[in-house]
């Protein structure tokens, strides 16, 4: 049996890597490429499995190093990023004798990728904080294509010597936009997620008008890109629609965390509260 926490690995990524050390928990279909950027950076990134070891094994080719549980990949980690779904998912990362925050020490910095709350991210922020361990909230926009090319757009909140601190290492995956304290990452984001679904019913309901015509769609869409109706989600049109059974489960859960973020400042959302009865695998 291999000792993830032994000596010899320490010496091993002193030997091969330098710099901080990052773990990276979630790799998923964006979080796979994302760690990837880490390691071709030449950082040391440690990670574990959850329900498929795919990802695991195929960047253990470019030096990933497996830990039991998220515990063991924070003890080896100065950085901890989760990209997991949600809240719940977070929780079960780092809390608990076997989760990241355990296995942290005072200085460590835990990033948190994924799309949730922003008072979830400002309450974890205040809970490490006891334990000196900063907290950065860095949702990340963009798809898999970008993830793979390091060019995702993140998001991010948190105190400005902690994103300095951290910068050599997001920059691997993308451009950061500093958006303010923690939990204002999450804010940008959702609005993004509430303008993005919106956009994507409405190209679906002027697609219908226009194909109730007999004009073909082909065209249609080069005259959006081309007019003031342009938009990622237009530009994207040929991968979007195919696949927004999947990722309509991910943009309902992300545009019902932007109408409770709305309705936590008692901000009207109409058009985004329209959008989100529209959205999801079924439609």
């Amino acid at each position: 049996a291999f000792s993830f926490s032994s000596t010899i690995v320490e010496r091993i990524w002193e030997d091969e890597f330098m710099g901080e050390r990052v773990g990276f928990i979630g790799l998923g279909d964006i979080g796979t490429p994302m760690a990837g950027r880490i390691l071709e950076g030449g950082y040391r990134v440690a990670s574990c499995a959850h329900r498929r070891r795919e990802a695991i094994e195929m960047l253990e080719a470019s030096g990933l190093v497996e830990a039991p549980n998220p515990y063991e990949v924070a003890r080896q980690s100065d950085i901890l990023i989760t990209m997991v779904v949600d809240e719940a998912q977070t929780d079960a990362v780092l809390r608990g004798k076997e989760g990241g925050l355990a296995g942290l020490v005072p200085g460590s910095t835990v990033v948190v990728m994924s799309t949730v709350s922003p008072d979830y991210c400002k309450a974890l922020a205040v809970e490490a904080a006891d334990a000196g361990i900063d907290v950065l909230d860095c949702p990340v926009s963009g798809g898999r294509p970008r993830a793979a090319e390091g060019s995702l757009a993140l998001i991010c909140g948190g105190e400005p010597v902690t994103v300095e601190r951290c910068r050599p290492v997001l920059e691997k995956m993308g451009t950061i936009f500093h958006c303010g304290p923690v939990g204002m990452g999450q804010v940008a984001k959702l609005a993004n997620q509430g303008l993005t679904a919106a956009q994507f019913r409405l190209v679906q309901e002027v697609r219908a008008m226009a194909a109730a015509y007999g004009m073909d769609l082909d065209t249609l869409m080069d005259v959006i890109r081309s007019s003031t109706g342009a938009s990622f989600i237009a530009e994207n049109w040929s991968f979007l629609e195919p696949n927004w059974r999947h990722l309509g489960r991910m943009a309902k859960k992300d545009i019902d965390l932007c109408l409770a973020a709305g309705r936590d400042r008692e901000v009207a959302m109409p058009l985004v509260e329209a959008a989100s009865h529209l959205t999801g695998p079924s439609n």
